[in-house]
């Protein structure tokens, strides 16, 4: 939602000078904005609505609100609510017709707690006890993720292979489930350079998924930057290399997704897919249904114990 500064009698470098100047008490900003989020999170969509000016309501669309509900309850069920400090919260002043109105900017972070690299950005806009402006993003005000421009193509067949990696990380999210490979961490990860992966000794493992690759039959293509929200809470595998052989060697990590068991009820985007990529937007799409011996692969390389060679777990 943009605030615009009316051009009257030098409005803007009167608003600059008063930021300059003033000090903000963002007290009753925070409260606002916690009424809205308990709002979002009990799907109490008119009760939020009615923080909004009569403008603003009047031109958001439903699909609009339901996406804002729907996006807001997610972030906030699978996260701890975030305290006081981790918000943040910067100011601005806007005057029209002589008269000034201040607002703040609050960005709430909601990690997921089951996949602690994944942090939603709750980011409203309040002033005097009114909202007016609310996303949901990976990023808070003032950051922006700006994707590369450039795309690598796409080739019509891969020649991944053992011997040309260089770097390695394997990561399982347990997700709903609980197992002895997740443990009360409800994660594992496994990551380092060649001479690491050899004492692994999953190179027959990783050999076969890599010709699996090669060989199969590409589904679907697209360029895609972002990865795709969660519906749920689902259990899946990650896999990221880095390769020396051409051409992955210009292009930057080699990867392979896959969800291995949705949560009841909770479809996940491309479920029915496994997801390779190379470089950062390049994306390659496989059906799992038909290609059960790669599904076997990327299985036998989960559900195995790594012992002292994983990484130490946070809770």
């Amino acid at each position: 939602m943009l605030i615009i500064l009316s051009s009257c009698a030098n409005p803007y470098y009167r608003a600059i000078k008063e930021l300059k100047n003033t000090e903000f008490n963002n007290n009753p900003e925070l409260v606002t904005a916690k009424k809205a989020l308990k709002f979002i999170e009990h799907n109490q969509l008119d009760s939020l609505k009615s923080m909004f000016p009569e403008k603003i309501i009047e031109n958001a669309t439903d699909s609009i609100w339901q996406e804002l509900m729907s996006k807001g309850q997610t972030a906030i069920l699978k996260s701890n609510f975030p305290s006081d400090s981790l918000v943040q919260i910067t100011n601005t002043i806007n005057i029209i017709d002589g008269k000034r109105q201040v607002f703040a900017r609050l960005s709430f972070p909601f990690t997921n707690q089951t996949s602690k690299d994944s942090t939603k950005y709750i980011n409203l806009i309040t002033s005097e006890n009114q909202l007016h402006g609310l996303y949901i993003a990976n990023y808070p005000f003032g950051l922006r993720i700006i994707e590369p421009e450039h795309n690598e193509p796409h080739l019509s067949r891969h020649s991944a292979n053992y011997e040309s990696v260089s770097w390695f990380r394997i990561w399982y999210g347990s997700g709903f489930k609980k197992n002895k490979f997740g443990g009360s961490y409800g994660y594992y990860a496994v990551s380092g350079d060649k001479e690491k992966l050899n004492k692994l000794e999953i190179k027959p493992v990783l050999t076969e998924l890599f010709d699996l690759i090669n060989s199969a039959k590409i589904d679907s293509t697209d360029f895609n930057y972002m990865s795709p929200d969660r519906n749920g809470n689902p259990e899946y595998i990650y896999l990221r290399f880095k390769m020396n052989n051409e051409p992955y060697k210009n292009f930057g990590e080699f990867t392979v997704y896959y969800t291995l068991e949705e949560e009841e009820g909770k479809p996940e985007e491309l479920s029915e897919f496994i997801i390779v990529k190379h470089s950062e937007k390049t994306r390659y799409l496989y059906k799992k249904s038909d290609n059960p011996l790669l599904v076997d692969k990327l299985k036998e390389l989960t559900y195995r114990d790594y012992g002292r060679h994983q990484e130490t777990r946070w809770h």
